[in-house]
């Protein structure tokens, strides 16, 4: 059974549709990106999941039950979803007031932890209003860790990081879904990264699912070479096979053909994430 579900599930605001009927799954242990163009529905379907809009139809479900109707077992969820702090208070106090909330007094040692595993160790003491956007995102991780969740909801978590920064979001997040099998549901416009981490991809476009998958890659070598019958044209040929482009070059080079060009074109993310 898949960790989480989204079935048919629908947003309207007026006459417009920002959601037309989304269908996926999240298994436990699954690093999955969710990619589209700005307004394509992403931060919409994650702020349904998270339970900060009411969608009009459809339903979530986490381990079989729905969310819609039940808000507890967001419990076991950590979001990370333009994350928000008390300015005047540091990073410590920050996270200790949130464990205070869901009513665990004393756990000094898992909020040290956290901080020192964001980054954050030689901040902590530091009041939050100066940090930077970087050190927000870094905080707003470990606010969404605090809980030990069991799923992650991440929105554009890698937005304002330095590398170091992208590295340790990057590590964490691989450590959750391998060794603790944290089901994750990310989006993001760092195609790189995706690239990097993610285990399965779904794509939204204008509300709707265009690719649920994983990103196979290919390769389509390409020649440009001389006509034989007319040695003012070029021909061109392309194709994934390598063992059959190897062999025409080698006829093309022992009939004397000019080679002009030879190249390979690998295909990317950018071009599903362009196309969809």
């Amino acid at each position: 059974m898949s960790l989480l579900e989204i079935k048919n599930l629908k947003k309207k605001y007026g006459e417009f549709e920002a959601l037309k009927g989304l269908n996926f799954s999240v298994n436990a242990g699954e690093i999955v990106a969710l990619l589209g163009k700005n307004g394509a529905g992403k931060t919409t379907l994650l702020n349904s999941i998270a339970g900060y809009i009411y969608p009009t139809s459809g339903d979530i479900l986490y381990k079989g039950e729905t969310l819609l109707k039940s808000e507890n077992r967001l419990n076991e969820f950590g979001i990370l979803i333009e994350p928000t702090f008390i300015p005047y208070l540091n990073a410590h106090d920050n996270l200790d007031i949130l464990l205070k909330i869901t009513g665990i007094y004393d756990d000094e040692e898992n909020i040290d932890e956290l901080l020192t595993e964001v980054g954050l160790k030689n901040k902590t003491r530091e009041k939050t209003r100066a940090y930077s956007f970087g050190m927000k995102q870094r905080l707003g991780l470990a606010q969404a860790l605090l809980n030990k969740p069991q799923f992650l909801i991440l929105d554009e978590p890698f937005v304002g990081l330095d590398p170091i920064g992208k590295e340790i979001f990057k590590k964490i997040i691989i450590q959750k879904a391998r060794e603790e099998k944290v089901g994750i549901l990310f989006s993001s416009h760092d195609l790189e990264d995706v690239e990097e981490i993610c285990d399965r991809i779904v794509l939204i476009d204008g509300g709707e699912k265009k690719f649920d998958g994983v990103m196979e890659y290919t390769k389509t070598y390409i020649a440009e070479y001389v006509s034989s019958n007319d040695e003012n044209k070029t021909e061109k040929l392309e194709t994934e096979d390598q063992d059959e482009f190897m062999e025409v070059l080698l006829t093309l080079k022992s009939s004397g053909v000019k080679i002009i060009n030879l190249d390979i074109r690998k295909s990317s993310l950018y071009d599903l994430f362009k196309d969809g």
